[in-house]
């Protein structure tokens, strides 16, 4: 009676091929879940800092307009409404300011950047009661590195290839994404690279 079965070469060759496959398919489903994982990570750091203002305006009645410099912000109010670890000695790349680390090993920095222009009811006024302005003369002045020192360590500046470090701007009574990237990033628009 004839067995039938496989060679040893033909065993090899189907086993080359599903290698090379592999390889060229794991890296990018390994960028793709970086970059998932860095979205989400936005999403919640956003999150969190908007939770913290808003409780901070409903339990004491003031806003980011309130407060006189970055370090007073932080102090007040992210540090009493967000589980802060450690006042970070960590910078987000160069970025320095008040910063702090949260338990889930984010770090955020308010630069000095942030300046609130004193208590303003006008909507064209810096850092108004009606969230139309933000407390900024024009530059991001709260930086997020969404998992702390690991790496990358890179700025997000683009959002088809999103990084760990992200750009925003507070306002009165909110924080919003600062700049293209980091917009279309808490968004989920992407970038489309084709041409029309």
């Amino acid at each position: 009676m004839k067995k039938l079965g496989f060679t040893l070469a033909e065993v090899l060759i189907t086993l080359v091929i599903i290698g090379v496959i592999a390889a060229m398919t794991v890296p990018t489903l390994m960028n793709n879940t970086n970059a998932q994982e860095f979205r989400s990570a936005f999403k919640k750091a956003i999150s969190g800092v908007n939770q913290a203002l808003t409780l901070n305006y409903a339990l004491e009645g003031l806003s980011a307009q309130d407060y006189a410099s970055n370090t007073d912000l932080v102090n007040d109010v992210f540090k009493q409404r967000m589980s802060i670890i450690e006042s970070s000695t960590l910078s987000v790349t160069g970025h320095d300011g008040a910063c702090w680390t949260t338990a889930d090993g984010m770090v955020f920095c308010v630069t000095s950047a942030f300046t609130n222009g004193g208590i303003s009811d006008d909507q064209g006024a810096k850092c108004n009661s009606y969230n139309t302005e933000p407390c900024s003369e024009g530059n991001a002045n709260l930086w997020i590195d969404v998992n702390g020192d690991r790496k990358p360590n890179r700025e997000t500046t683009s959002s088809n290839a999103p990084k760990d470090i992200y750009q925003a701007m507070i306002y009165a009574q909110k924080v919003l994404p600062w700049g293209e990237a980091a917009q279309q990033v808490m968004y989920d628009k992407r970038v489309s690279t084709s041409a029309t």
